[in-house]
């Protein structure tokens, strides 16, 4: 299958990523991750043909988009009829423009309702820390914009790029003499997978990769995580909020229709769109999520860290992530704190913007880091060695990878810089933990009906399969 992205050879921060998953009428599901190209790349020069994959008869496909850039907007050759017909959203569907930022979906809608009534997803079960294991509607994992980008990866070698499969691996490393990159996506998906849930001794939640069928390593998905949090997340469940500047309008104000679509697009219930729902949000992470860094501290301090740049382990990686996400989202604005406190908690940066430590806050929280052995309201790594960077791969199946510079790249783009996006409050968010890079460039991703001809995303690029009219129907996420 094809597909279109901006340098997607030589920005290592602009990257983009498509990830389809097929539900049958019988329930079983399958992962299918579309391999996206530069326009005008050539098969075996500039990247390897992708596996071809087969939708069966009567099953419904979802697709996700996700990029390390500012934004992901769709587009097509045919005056949007194509998006339409795969029934694709990038923002506010009333405002033509106005786009999420850097995710989007096509036919997530039709799959999720196929999908909630034949899929059962696995049990949770429980952490080390005594509780369910965390999905993407905890509010101990998540920031200012939850459920966002996807958990697929590709590989990267000197010259081609390739579906992440093992047979891919061992050509790259061939043609190359080395390893290639796998390449990730910053993700919220990312993060719990790969980091939260190996911390706390929790399973992912995986099926069938129909890009490397013979290779028996199944893989998760932004959908695979939705549909076991809507089935088995305990109140409180977080929900994306009216503040979440991925649905805020272009002009900052709260937007009804673009929370709905958001949501929508990730299998959450209607909103209310409203500044009570904005607080109860910001509430619940000072109730909830601040707490339990604090609890969990045993197992994520330490941690390997998401993203070396911004924090030295898992612990503050997370804190760094809560402060930019309480201002990102107003909360203090909203929520009345100790005299004189402004967040519930403070990363300690050094010289580099390294956090080091987080230091804690309301008078609640300090008690609670006391009650945990902490001396005083700061807590970090107890030992003189900071934590490796470490960069895990996207399912307990693959083994955690060592990160490199590439790798890295992926959560830096969503936690490391202050972000410029086209929306105004994104503007406005100062984002130094999982934010989107900032980015003058507008991404056009196509992506076409499967009776329209080959998908397109990302920039005007063309993705490529050996069967094109499956690959069409899995891109285009279609009913087959």
């Amino acid at each position: 299958m094809s597909a279109i992205c901006q340098s997607q050879l030589t920005q290592a921060d602009k990257f983009r990523f498509a990830e389809c998953v097929i539900v049958g009428a019988n329930g079983i599901v399958g992962v299918y991750s579309p391999l996206l190209v530069n326009k005008g790349a050539q098969v075996n020069k500039d990247f390897i043909a992708p596996t071809p994959v087969t939708v069966p008869s009567g099953a419904t496909v979802g697709c996700w988009f996700g990029t390390n850039a500012a934004i992901t907007l769709l587009a097509d050759n045919n005056n949007g009829a194509d998006l339409k017909a795969a029934n694709c959203v990038n923002g506010d569907p009333n405002v033509a423009g106005d786009t999420f930022g850097q995710f989007a979906a096509c036919n997530a809608a039709n799959f999720f309702a196929a999908a909630n009534k034949v899929v059962t997803a696995p049990a949770l079960g429980t952490g080390k820390n005594g509780k369910p294991c965390y999905t993407t509607r905890s509010f101990e994992v998540i920031d200012m914009d939850q459920s966002d980008n996807v958990v697929t990866s590709f590989l990267a070698g000197k010259t081609m790029i390739a579906q992440n499969t093992n047979a891919n691996a061992a050509k790259l490393k061939a043609m190359d003499g080395a390893a290639p990159t796998e390449m990730t996506n910053g993700s919220d998906n990312l993060l719990l997978d790969a980091a939260y849930r190996p911390a706390l001794g929790c399973t992912v939640y995986t099926a069938p990769n129909l890009a490397a069928p013979n290779d028996n390593t199944p893989v998760g998905a932004l959908a695979l995580n939705e549909l076991q949090a809507n089935q088995l997340q305990a109140a409180p469940i977080a929900l994306v909020p009216p503040t979440d500047p991925f649905v805020l309008s272009a002009s900052g104000a709260m937007s009804l229709s673009k929370q709905t679509a958001y949501r929508t697009a990730v299998n959450q219930g209607a909103p209310a769109g409203t500044t009570a729902e904005a607080t109860a949000y910001c509430q619940n992470m000072l109730d909830v999520t601040a707490p339990s860094y604090i609890t969990d501290s045993k197992f994520i301090i330490g941690a390997g860290t998401p993203d070396a740049a911004n924090g030295i382990d898992l612990f503050t990686f997370q804190g760094q992530r809560f402060q930019a996400s309480w201002m990102g989202l107003g909360c203090n604005t909203l929520i009345t704190l100790d005299a004189g406190v402004v967040e519930p908690m403070t990363a300690n940066r050094d010289a580099n913007g390294v956090t080091q430590s987080v230091t804690f806050n309301t008078a609640k929280l300090i008690a609670l880091v006391q009650a945990n052995g902490g001396p005083t309201a700061e807590m970090k790594i107890a030992t003189s060695t900071t934590a490796t960077a470490t960069k895990k791969t996207t399912t307990t199946t693959k083994k955690a990878a060592t990160t490199t510079t590439k790798a890295a790249a992926a959560t830096t783009a969503k936690a490391n810089a202050t972000t410029t996006s086209a929306n105004s409050t994104k503007n406005a968010a100062t984002k130094t933990a999982k934010t989107k890079a900032t980015s003058t460039a507008t991404t056009k991703a196509t992506t076409a009906a499967a009776t329209k001809g080959a998908t397109k995303t990302t920039t005007k690029a063309k993705a490529t399969s050996n069967n094109a009219a499956n690959a069409r129907a899995a891109a285009a996420a279609v009913t087959a």
